[in-house]
């Protein structure tokens, strides 16, 4: 709704709160005393007064008072417009409250006229992808030019003659089946390459087995213990004691060094493939200066 539509509107709420003998008179009058007004809050204004001037004129109007005429009801509406002293309380709070009303009305009238576009999304936009390389094939190498190799192939004498030896009896018959059976030529033996095991990645430190006493009293000495290991470095025995250190404290403590060393021993390898074997392993315990 316009400004226009609600002006129009209050002077036709007006009107019919009027008396039935002024309702269609008043509003013939107000509609055409409302086209003469330019000024928007002008015409808003007539129409409030016009409201103001039907309360009163219903608060007043008694049966046997005669039809107000059109001089009257623009006195009374200019009266209302300049001089508010005869209003009554009831007739102030009407007013306020439709103020208000109109108020409201007006600015969502106002809000609704200025429309927001709403934010339209960017179409969707296709784009294409970089193409992955492919692998580059290397060229194939060129033929080889076998035209200008020259195979020498040696003669092979085939006529032979073999004189008898005269020490031996030689019997008749093919040259073939008179030649004794050429040996075997001997192969060479193959040398197997080993290579001894040991610890490996993960092994565990010498000191975490030091015994405390042997320590305390200042004993040393190298424990030799003998192990026996699988291609993946664990314990196929319980480790011996080849050779002692002269304590059995420091001896007790290198057969559990080589316990717990199990998993983490380096495999001995024949030919660079590792195997099962059994070596020894000397741990020695020094105390730091």
């Amino acid at each position: 709704m316009s400004q226009r539509n609600v002006t129009h509107w209050l002077i036709h709420h007006a009107a019919r709160h009027a008396p039935d003998s002024l309702a269609e008179r008043l509003e013939e009058e107000w509609l055409a005393d409302l086209e003469t007004r330019t000024s928007g809050v002008s015409r808003l204004r007539f129409a409030v007064g016009c409201c103001w001037a039907t309360q009163v004129i219903a608060y007043e109007h008694q049966p046997s008072t005669a039809v107000a005429s059109n001089a009257a009801a623009h006195t009374l509406i200019a009266s209302t417009d300049q001089n508010f002293g005869f209003i009554s309380l009831r007739s102030s709070t009407f007013f306020l409250v439709l103020s208000l009303h109109v108020v409201l009305i007006y600015g969502f009238m106002t809000a609704l006229s200025h429309t927001h576009k709403s934010a339209v999304p960017d179409p969707l936009q296709n784009r294409d992808l970089p193409r992955s390389q492919p692998d580059r094939v290397p060229p194939p190498l060129p033929t080889p030019n076998l035209n200008h190799v020259i195979i020498e192939v040696p003669n092979i004498e085939t006529n032979l003659t073999y004189e008898p030896d005269p020490d031996h009896s030689v019997t008749t018959g093919p040259v073939d089946e008179q030649l004794p059976p050429t040996p075997p030529t001997p192969s060479t033996p193959h040398v197997v390459k080993q290579m001894a095991g040991g610890p490996g990645a993960g092994f565990p430190d010498t000191a975490d087995f030091y015994p405390s006493l042997s320590i305390h009293l200042g004993e040393q000495g190298v424990s030799t213990v003998r192990v026996c290991v699988d291609a993946k470095g664990r314990l196929t025995s319980d480790p011996t004691t080849l050779k002692g250190s002269g304590s059995a404290r420091l001896d007790e403590g290198a057969l559990k060094l080589a316990r717990a060393g199990s998993g983490h021993y380096r495999a001995a390898t024949e030919d660079g493939q590792p195997v099962s074997s059994c070596y020894p392993l000397g741990i020695r315990f020094q105390l730091k200066n």
